[in-house]
């Protein structure tokens, strides 16, 4: 009770105090009746938006197209960054992740027009979860969009955090009869200083009679890419690797880390998508009418990633004479000295070959009785993704030199005193060579139905629905992968040059650092290529997961005096079963079927999803909203993957876990809405999730049968848990409208606490967060500067290291100007501060990693008929 009345009394206080900005103005505005005027573009996706907002009963923000196939950013994910609470991951320069409240981008679901889209991932390093891969959709396909942050009975049960339902034009829903766009620009990267075109169309066609439509939409889209890095790649404990005591004197190792590696990374590469949707409608009397969507994308992200590393934990650095002296700050050994011939200093070229291909075909009928309507709907989704071929070589020299973390002004790191030139290829040779696939499909096939019964004249309750729904998914990776002949290949029969002008630039890293020779990509590929080696199957990272989901649901809606909103109950029946391989012998890279067994597991669990939405019209420019729901989300498919693989010599193990229960939380949710005319808003949400089962990945105890003693022994087995109890609570403030002649604004601001009971952080949760979007628009010009700020959040565990991101600012603007009533053009930024991405290993002192992704700039025409 105590938190409900925190979370009203913060809610009516937020939204007192932004009330009084605006009260007086909207006051003098309802003294008068201006004339009627249709407006289009930013304020015209404004109004349809609040529209939504305003009418939903659930606790929604929605997002419109500004015209046909145009939507406000470059990205879908972007675009999603503008609501309030939602958040977006950058990793390589473009939004790819979208966190709703705090939670984990796996929390969340995204559906288009109702219904699951596959989705992949392209990069090796990415295991199959549920995160959506937003990189895929282009926002031309896209007419609107909402986000569901308080769910109901009818919706797809699955998210924590929120529902992002993206919504395809509907032939009938044209203005005209025929429709006609298309747009061509010019993408620039200034970091990889390389231009390429994107170029999109759109057709549109209902007949007169409103009997039947068509649209279709093509595009074609290239970008290149460069990301500058540095890595520390974890801070081992000194005592654990073996870190000379000479040099530290009395502070004892077993108290301090130090960074694994100094290094620097050249991620270089080219993004191509080409797809396209098809909506045919036809509604051939008033009772019938049958919508059938399909969604085509092939995206290939072939990337080459060079990265040079000064490695401080390993070889003979870590044997006594190998480092000849070292600084300690607080816990950190933040510089030292390799003595001569004892650092290993590598080179690793990786070529990659990575492609997603996605696609989604759906059927729906409705037909409307006299008080009734029964919908039908199936469809099938499939999506391919993962790296098809990577090409992996490794150079390694032996030499010394001196590192430093300190932090001195405008430095992350700094190397001196190496005593080879590494600009030069002598004395850099293939000491390893591997190739490697890891592909991965995800799919679904599902049939539901809904049936809706109007009860108007019996009293509040205007209409039930019910309905079932039937889904079957899966999810498989498979991984492949063989040591080739490296044969000490000199790096300079395979000499590349050296990093570009330029590189490394923002990073703060000394000139020792980033200049360095490489690799060619084509000299490497042929020459790995060459071996005609035959793949062997890595079978511990091979797995599938396959659920059967079964669902029923209920929901009363009513509408009555003041109040409107609905109630209801969402029963779930999941069926998973995982498959996948465990080692029996202990080996690092098994890839034979002797030493590895299958196995299968098998869980069945219900889930009961109760949810109310009540929406108060407290008056004709307020609304008062309360929701309460049951939700779940299902674990990763990668954490119920029943692959393991274990160590005897040293009794331990790694590997997903098939038993997890999944996310199950209890939401509230309660705002205050004050509308400003047709497109104005205040608001203030206050939130509280409740999540039970919360997943960490924790090392524990278990009985593990030993081949090497042929007995049941106990392994410290690392895996995915059920850690116990998490919350989420905070709210949301939202301020939009016109302010003077055509110049107006949206703001939202964003706080968010997470606690739970597991040792780390909640992932992705950033406390504070908000966007600031001043806008300008008139008959001809329409602009736009956009503002988005987040503060640090915890990220993961890797290497045994906790990582955060540091805060993180972006500034992105667009203009657009109307040289016909058919013609514009158009321009837009992104990243025009050039914001650094820091990562720190626990504390900010201790640098993790650090990117740099450069501005990007689009320039073209877009014509409308």
């Amino acid at each position: 009770m105590g938190l409900n009345r925190l979370l009203l009394h913060s809610t009516v206080s937020a939204v007192a105090v932004l009330l009084l900005a605006d009260v007086a103005r909207a006051q003098v505005a309802t003294q008068s009746a201006p004339e009627e005027i249709v407006v289009t573009g930013i304020r015209a996706s404004l109004q349809q938006s609040v529209a939504t907002k305003r009418s939903a009963n659930a606790i929604v923000d929605a997002i419109t197209a500004e015209d046909i196939g145009k939507f406000p950013d470059k990205n879908v994910a972007e675009s999603l960054s503008h609501v309030p609470g939602v958040t977006v991951d950058r990793d390589f320069g473009q939004g790819e992740r979208v966190s709703i409240r705090g939670t984990d981008p796996a929390l969340n679901r995204t559906l288009l027009n109702g219904q699951t889209v596959a989705s992949a991932d392209w990069f090796i390093l990415d295991s199959p979860g549920r995160t959506f891969n937003y990189t895929l959709l282009a926002p031309e396909i896209v007419g609107r969009l909402q986000v569901y942050k308080s769910p109901e009975a009818r919706l797809d049960e699955g998210s924590v955090g929120g529902t992002v339902i993206l919504e395809t034009r509907r032939p009938l829903d044209l203005s005209k009869p025929i429709s006609l766009g298309a747009s061509a620009e010019v993408a620039y990267n200034d970091r990889r200083g390389k231009a390429s075109p994107n170029v999109s169309g759109f057709f549109g066609y209902k007949d007169p009679s409103d009997k039947w439509g068509i649209i279709l939409s093509a595009l074609h889209q290239q970008e290149y890419l460069q990301r500058d890095g540095f890595e520390t790649f974890g801070y081992p404990n000194a005592a654990d690797a073996g870190f000379p005591t000479a040099p530290l004197g009395t502070n004892n190792p077993a108290t301090l880390r130090f960074p694994n590696a100094i290094s620097s990374g050249l991620f270089q590469q080219e993004r191509t998508r080409d797809g396209g949707t098809i909506g045919l409608q036809a509604r051939p009397n008033d009772r019938l009418e049958l919508n059938l969507t399909g969604l085509y994308v092939k995206a290939n992200y072939d990337n080459y990633n060079q990265s040079h590393y000064f490695f401080n934990g390993i070889g003979s650095a870590m044997s006594p004479g190998g480092v000849t002296a070292a600084t300690v700050n607080n816990g950190l050994i933040t510089g030292a000295t390799i003595a001569p011939g004892r650092g290993d200093v590598l080179l690793d070229a990786i070529s990659r070959k990575s492609s997603v291909e996605t696609y989604a075909v759906d059927l729906k009928g409705d037909y409307l009785g006299d008080r009734w309507k029964l919908t039908a709907q199936g469809g099938t989704t499939r999506a391919t993704g993962g790296t098809q071929q990577q090409y992996f070589g490794e150079f390694e020299n032996a030499q010394g030199y001196s590192y430093d973390i300190s932090g001195a002004p405008g430095r992350i790191a700094s190397v001196t005193g190496a005593t080879r030139d590494n600009t030069s290829p002598v004395g850099s040779a293939m000491t390893f060579a591997q190739l490697r696939r890891e592909p991965t499909t995800d799919e679904e096939q599902y049939g539901q139905l809904d049936f809706k019964h109007d009860l108007s004249g019996l009293g509040v309750f205007n209409s039930f629905q019910i309905g079932g729904k039937y889904r079957d998914h899966k999810t498989t990776r498979d991984a492949q992968l063989i040591s080739v002949p490296a044969g000490n290949t000199p790096l300079a029969n395979l000499l590349g040059g050296v990093t570009p002008s330029g590189f490394g630039d923002g990073l703060g890293l000394s000139p020792s650092i980033t200049q360095w020779a490489t690799a060619d990509k084509s000299r490497l590929e042929n020459q790995l290529g060459a071996s005609n080696a035959t793949y062997l199957p890595f079978l511990p990272e091979q797995f599938a997961v396959e659920e059967k989901i079964s669902a029923a649901y209920g929901q009363l809606n009513f509408d009555g005096g003041n109040f409107r909103g609905n109630f209801g109950l969402r029963f779930v029946h999941t069926e998973q079963t995982s498959s996948g391989k465990q080692d029996i012998t202990g080996n690092a890279i098994p890839t034979s079927s002797a030493t590895v067994r299958s196995v299968v597991f098998n869980k069945t669990y219900n889930d009961y999803l109760p949810s109310v939405n009540i929406a108060f019209d407290a008056t004709k420019d307020v609304v008062i909203r309360f929701a309460a729901s049951r939700v779940m989300a299902r674990a990763n498919y990668a954490d119920l993957s029943a692959s393991v693989i274990t160590t005897n010599t040293v009794r331990t193990g790694d590997g997903g876990n098939p038993n997890l229960d999944p996310y199950r939380a209890n939401n509230f949710d309660i705002s205050a809405e004050y509308y400003l005319g047709k497109e104005g808003l205040v608001s203030a949400n206050a939130f509280y999730k409740d999540i039970e089962s919360y997943i960490f990945r924790a090392s524990a105890p278990e009985t593990v049968f030993n081949t090497d003693t042929n007995r049941l022994e106990t392994f410290q087995v690392s895996r995915p848990r059920n850690g116990g109890a998490a919350s989420i609570k905070g709210f949301e403030v939202t301020y939009q409208n016109q302010i003077w002649n055509g110049f107006g604004i949206q703001a939202n601001y964003t706080f968010s606490y997470a606690s739970s009971d597991g040792v780390t952080p909640l992932p992705f949760n950033s406390r504070h967060s908000f966007n600031l979007t001043p806008y300008y628009e008139n008959d001809w010009v329409s602009a736009r500067i956009t503002y988005g700020y987040r503060t640090k959040y915890f990220r993961a565990i890797d290497r045994a290291t906790p990582v955060f991101n540091d805060e993180y600012n972006q500034l992105d603007a667009s203009i657009a100007f109307k040289v016909t009533p058919q013609i514009q053009l158009t321009f837009q930024a992104q990243n025009l501060l050039d914001e650094l991405q820091y990562q720190y290993a626990g504390t900010p002192s201790a640098p993790y990693a650090a990117f740099e992704n450069g501005r990007r700039f689009f320039g073209g025409v877009r014509y409308n008929f």
